[in-house]
């Protein structure tokens, strides 16, 4: 069972009234726990686990099967509801705005998606989500303002993106979200490599690499704040449908995880990419997961229809601020596509236990991207890492 709370995050920044365009950011204040947590009934454990899964992507198919049906969106991914459910904090990354109001519901190349997208992620276990990626202005300016009224409206936590930079009240919103886990607070923090060539008026989005002097000062902050146990940093970057690694972004990682960042997760590609860990300059052991691939989509190739789960243990160790990581494991995901009597088409979201009962390019793609060593191959793994001393019970 899961309890949320909500409040808000202040920030008072030194000398100027527009921080975001100063050079000066000097320190965070936290006047109170942050909104969008979630704490675990039983809290004995000193084990934080985050949750993490790709690109939701509403195409043209799974809305037509959700407006005849209206079977919920939530069904997609039902059979993994448990391991949705049960990490600290789940997150996704929502590419494209939820402003129906504004020219209607879309799909590609210019996304816009239904309401009820937010409350069926809220509903089923998901407390956060990155509103930077290339469609984030897909319908403009008020389409990012009008995304962020609609997850605010139903409590959806997210980070990337604010209502504008000229008018931006930090009392009221930030680029980042905070979490609260038990006693510690983790920052989230997502940006955009590019929006499709589509202009940013009014400096919404955050840039990962054009604004990468205001990312470094932001993760410099949240870390000297020394109230932020985690920064988790979320880019939406590289190149779709690859499966290599560039060096610019390999570079841009290390530095933020250099600067204090405690994990690189990210997004865009549409496949998995391969996780690396990385120890700081200060010999803390952080990680890059470079791509999770896609959550839901209707994008047909075998390759974006392989994906992961990936799931991140922290440790608070006694002669240390913050939070140490502990463990990696993964879970492979299949998205499965039939043509239903209907006429529309069915989505499922599988775990992907057994590679063999799955076609050979993903099998291919889950063992050299991925491996198996961190693999989850049944259900009570998931458990064992959540808990270990349910392991410790086996032993005795």
């Amino acid at each position: 069972m899961k309890f949320c709370y909500y409040s808000f995050l202040f920030i008072f920044l030194v000398g100027c009234q527009n921080p975001l365009k100063k050079e000066n950011i000097k320190h965070l204040q936290l006047e109170q726990p942050i909104s969008q947590k979630k704490i675990v009934e039983i809290e004995k454990s000193d084990m934080i686990t985050l949750g993490f899964v790709g690109d939701v992507i509403l195409h043209e198919r799974l809305r037509k099967r959700e407006i005849k049906t209206k079977e919920g969106y939530a069904v997609i991914w039902s059979a993994i509801q448990n391991y949705i459910e049960k990490p600290d904090i789940t997150y996704a990354n929502l590419e494209g705005p939820v402003a129906p109001e504004l020219g209607g519901v879309s799909g590609f190349p210019m996304f816009n998606y239904p309401e009820k997208i937010i409350p069926a992620l809220k509903d089923n276990g998901f407390d956060l989500v990155s509103t930077a990626n290339n469609h984030a202005l897909d319908r403009r300016a008020n389409g990012i303002r009008k995304t962020i009224q609609n997850l605010k409206k139903y409590k959806l936590g997210h980070t990337g993106t604010i209502s504008s930079e000229a008018a931006l009240d930090l009392k009221k919103e930030s680029w980042w979200q905070i979490t609260q886990t038990r006693k510690n607070l983790i920052a989230w923090l997502s940006c955009a490599e590019m929006t499709n060539g589509i202009r940013d008026k009014e400096n919404q989005v955050l840039y990962c690499f054009k604004d990468i002097d205001k990312v470094k000062k932001l993760i410099v902050a949240l870390k000297e704040s020394k109230k932020v146990s985690a920064i988790i940093l979320l880019p939406h970057w590289g190149e779709e449908e690859k499966f290599e690694i560039e060096s610019y972004r390999r570079r841009w990682a290390h530095i933020m995880l250099d600067l204090g960042a405690s994990a690189v997760v990210g997004s865009h590609p549409h496949v998995v990419q391969k996780i690396e860990t990385y120890t700081t300059k200060d010999q803390r052991q952080t990680l890059i997961a470079y791509s999770l691939g896609n959550f839901i989509t209707n994008q047909p190739a075998d390759r974006t229809k392989t994906s992961m789960m990936l799931f991140l243990k922290f440790k608070k160790k006694p002669e240390q601020l913050n939070l140490s990581l502990e463990d990696i494991k993964y879970l492979p995901l299949w998205m499965s596509r039939k043509i239903d009597r209907d006429g529309t088409s069915k989505f499922r979201l599988m775990p992907a236990y057994d590679f063999k009962k799955f076609p050979k390019e993903a099998q291919k793609i889950w063992t050299e991207q991925l491996g198996n060593e961190r693999r989850l191959k049944e259900p009570s793994e998931f458990e064992m890492f959540l808990d270990k001393s349910k392991l410790l019970d086996q032993i005795k």
